[in-house]
C-alpha cells in the first residue's frame, strides 16, 4: 500500500502500526542490581571541584564587594559628622567676631575718643582765638648760593674777558 499509487501528494503508510519488536526470552532487558551501598553511593550528590572553587571564589567576591560598600559608608558618615562640627564651630567662630567687631566699633567711636580725650587727658575743642592764618601774598622767591660765595681769581679773570671780546 505505500506505493500503490504514484500520483498521490502524500505517503500515509508512514503513519500506519507496525508490529511491535518482540523480546528474546534469553535477554535480560539490561537490568542492573545494585546493593543498599551502592544505591546510596549512587543518591549522594556528586561535588565537581571546579564548580565548588567557582562558587567560593563568586562568594568571596560578593562578600568583598559588600565590605568595601560598608566600610565606604561608614567612611562617608564620619566624614560627614566631622564636617558638621566644623561648621559648628565656624558658625561659632563668625558669631565671636561679630560682637567683637561690635565691640571695637562702640569703643572707637568718635564720641568715646572725645570723651577719653577731655576726660583722660585734659585737653578741649579747638576755639577760635587758637586759630592763626597766614598769608602767602609776597610772591615765590627764589635764591642761588653762588651770590653768597665770594668771587675767585679765575672768576675775575673770566669776567674780564668776556667783557673784552663783547
Amino acid at each position: 500500500m505505500a506505493f500503490e499509487e504514484k500520483n498521490t501528494a502524500y505517503d500515509f503508510s508512514l503513519f500506519e502500526a507496525s508490529p511491535a519488536p518482540s523480546r528474546q526470552a534469553g535477554k535480560d532487558d539490561n537490568i542492573v542490581t545494585l546493593t543498599e551501598e551502592q544505591l546510596e553511593k549512587n543518591r549522594r550528590i556528586k561535588y565537581k571541584p571546579i564548580k565548588v572553587l567557582t562558587g567560593i571564589f563568586f562568594s568571596a567576591l560578593v562578600l568583598a564587594i559588600v565590605g568595601v560598600m560598608v566600610y565606604s559608608q561608614v567612611q562617608l558618615t564620619e566624614l560627614t559628622a566631622q564636617i558638621n562640627s566644623q561648621t559648628k564651630v565656624l558658625s561659632e567662630s563668625r558669631s565671636l567676631n561679630t560682637q567683637l567687631s561690635m565691640k571695637l566699633e562702640s569703643s572707637m567711636s568718635l564720641r568715646v575718643v572725645e570723651d577719653y580725650a577731655k576726660t583722660e587727658l585734659g585737653m578741649r575743642a579747638v576755639q577760635s582765638d587758637q586759630i592763626e592764618y597766614i598769608s602767602l601774598s609776597e610772591g615765590d622767591k627764589a635764591q642761588t648760593g653762588a651770590s653768597e660765595q665770594q668771587e675767585g681769581l679765575l672768576d675775575r679773570i673770566s669776567e674780564a674777558i668776556s667783557g673784552l671780546l663783547s
